[in-house]
């Protein structure tokens, strides 16, 4: 045991110390806190005007009324209410006003359910011609309802008769809990990449030091491996842990600003948070065993992308059919499945459960499940490590590795 905290200590101390560890952790932190700050500091609704936040603000249109449909310009005020209608006597007018930017558009009416739309430059975001093709239907609708001896407003207050619903959520709101879902899952599978690659790289650059040898044959191979991955692992949880703490307490605190507009995202109840902090650190435990012992099967760094190359392809599988189930159906069989399975329960147990409606029995077996397998997983890493270091030359495939376990009886 002692030697076990001795290789944590160091190893923690190594990261913590890291100038490029500290930097990522604090740039990321300031990006949030500032980036979330913003609204109580600017306002940004003077910003938007100034750039054309409403899209008929100081706007100004021209319409050649041919064919005689409309009385005057005023009527199409309450569909564009901050724009100005000037009437102009020909279509040449209209082209010379847009051309030389003096007008932002025009519309020409050549009977009363057909129309020109005159513009400069075509925009996606143009909604100006649906807007007029309202106004003028619902002026021709209403002449004809007239004409038939109806009121065209006691009939449009039938059709606008506003229907109230209540929704009452027995479950979860898988709607609401997506953003934050879909996020965190993200986190946490580029987190055991990210961190797994620099335990394979570690281990492996170590070899070319001499003095592994001594150390592993004169120290427990469970201590290295162990201490190794649970000081990556801590490090990890700091680093993520300060980052994710500094983005929703800063949210919280500027929540009033920002209106709500990103509780998708920030609003995160505490059981979701221990569920995925849980499943998130055995996972990552799980998969860093991995990843230790494949980079004690390698004598160089460069090696590592290719000898790591199936245990990543299963991750990486295993987070896209996570993410498939996730936006599909979170209590699929799929979904079921995989909330039991060591590789990616890690992934779908948290998201059946921010997501969809899990008894306490399930998650307590599926974390049970991946208890046992991420214990088992150190001791074979472990042993794989011990001889693996000791071992240079041609990369070992996996699969070879594991023959040494079953030679072994383990």
């Amino acid at each position: 045991m002692k030697q076990f905290f001795t290789v944590l200590k160091f190893e923690l101390m190594n990261y913590l110390k890291s100038k490029s560890y500290i930097l990522t952790t604090c740039i990321i932190s300031a990006i949030l806190i500032i980036g979330l700050t913003l609204p109580t500091m600017i306002d940004f609704s003077n910003i938007f005007s100034k750039f054309g936040g409403s899209s008929d603000s100081a706007s100004s249109f021209a319409v050649y009324d041919r064919g005689g449909v409309i009385s005057n310009s005023d009527y199409f005020k309450s569909f564009f209410p901050e724009a100005d209608f000037k009437l102009v006597s020909s279509e040449k007018e209209i082209e010379d006003l847009v051309s030389d930017d003096t007008i932002k558009a025009g519309f020409v009416i050549n009977t009363p359910t057909s129309y020109t739309y005159l513009v400069k430059n075509s925009s996606m975001s143009d909604s100006n011609k649906s807007t007029f093709e309202t106004a003028l239907t619902k002026l021709y609708r209403d002449e004809i309802l007239t004409s038939k001896g109806l009121d065209p407003v006691e009939i449009d207050s039938l059709y606008s008769i506003p229907i109230e619903s209540n929704v009452t959520i027995l479950g979860k709101d898988s709607v609401k809990n997506f953003g934050y879902t879909y996020i965190l899952i993200f986190f946490l599978y580029f987190l055991i990449i990210f961190y797994g690659q620099m335990i394979a790289v570690s281990v492996t650059t170590e070899k070319s030091n001499r003095a592994m040898e001594v150390l592993v044959t004169s120290t427990s191979s469970n201590s290295l491996i162990f201490g190794k991955v649970i000081a990556t692992t801590i490090a990890s949880v700091i680093q993520s842990g300060a980052i994710l703490l500094s983005g929703i307490l800063t949210y919280k605190l500027n929540n009033a600003n920002w209106g709500g507009k990103l509780d998708m995202i920030f609003d995160i109840p505490l059981n979701v948070i221990a569920v995925f902090a849980v499943f998130g650190i055995l996972g990552y435990l799980f998969y860093a065993f991995i990843f230790g012992a494949v980079g004690a099967l390698v004598s160089k760094p460069e090696e590592v992308n290719s000898s790591a190359g199936t245990i990543t392809f299963i991750y990486v599988a295993v987070f896209l059919a996570v993410m498939f189930g996730m936006t599909n159906n979170p209590e699929s069989m799929l979904m079921k499945v995989l909330s039991y399975v060591p590789f990616s329960s890690c992934m779908a147990m948290f998201v059946r459960v921010s997501m969809g409606s899990v008894s306490a029995i399930n998650i307590i077996i599926s974390l049970a499940i991946l208890i046992a397998s991420t214990l088992l997983t150190g001791v074979f890493g472990a042993k794989i490590y011990r001889r693996g270091t000791l071992m240079y030359g041609n990369p070992v495939k996996l699969r070879n590795a594991l023959k040494w376990l079953k030679k072994e009886k383990i």
